[in-house]
């Protein structure tokens, strides 16, 4: 559940077939079909972090941003895109820090590893991307209700096992904004800290 989102079918991969189906609330809605965006993000599996990597973190995000979903088209128009020209930014990996890192043994020394990991976040090279559009085989967004179906086997050949993360987008007040953000754990099992109820 969110703020803005009930889901009657909540987002599953099945088969690579991606569906969900919900309502919207306090004021989200769509006045037609394109008003509803869906973007997947992508992140590997996640592991524990020692004390060492997490005192060289600075930022997270969202993930890599490898798939958008889009409406079919009726009346024998079609897309002429395939793909999303866009940046990914990255934050520093806290995975590509070794185990090994020793946590920090002062304030000092935390404050000093704190700014190392600004200072990586801030020198982050923005990095072209190209990702692919996928067409769904249903798509409805009307008023206060939404489902979606959508074959995304591609997507998951490419990337394999990992946490696939959803961001549904809609209309708040009239201003088009993020009305749901899930995670699916695609071949893995959610940490037994996950909190299944924030959606």
């Amino acid at each position: 559940m969110t703020d803005y989102v009930n889901y009657d079918r909540k987002p599953s991969i099945s088969n690579g077939v991606l569906s969900l189906s919900g309502s919207t609330k306090n004021g989200a809605s769509f006045n037609r079909n394109r008003d509803m965006g869906v973007q997947i993000f992508y992140d590997p599996a996640p592991y524990q972090l020692t004390r060492g990597q997490v005192a060289r973190t600075y930022c997270y995000d969202s993930g890599r941003l490898v798939a958008g979903l889009r409406e079919p088209l009726t009346g024998g128009w079609q897309w002429n895109e395939d793909t999303i020209s866009t940046a990914y930014n990255p934050c520093p990996d806290p995975y590509d820090i070794p185990t090994s890192a020793a946590p920090a043994g002062s304030n000092e020394e935390s404050h000093r590893l704190w700014q190392e990991a600004y200072n990586a976040s801030q020198s982050r090279v923005p990095q072209s991307i190209a990702v692919p559009w996928i067409t769904a085989s249903e798509w409805n967004a009307n008023g206060t209700s939404f489902s979606l179906r959508a074959d995304i086997s591609g997507v998951l050949d490419m990337y394999g096992e990992g946490v696939y993360s959803l961001m549904v987008l809609g209309n708040i007040s009239n201003e088009r904004a993020v009305i749901s953000q899930y995670s699916i754990f695609h071949g893995v099992t959610p940490p037994d800290t996950y909190d299944r109820s924030s959606k």
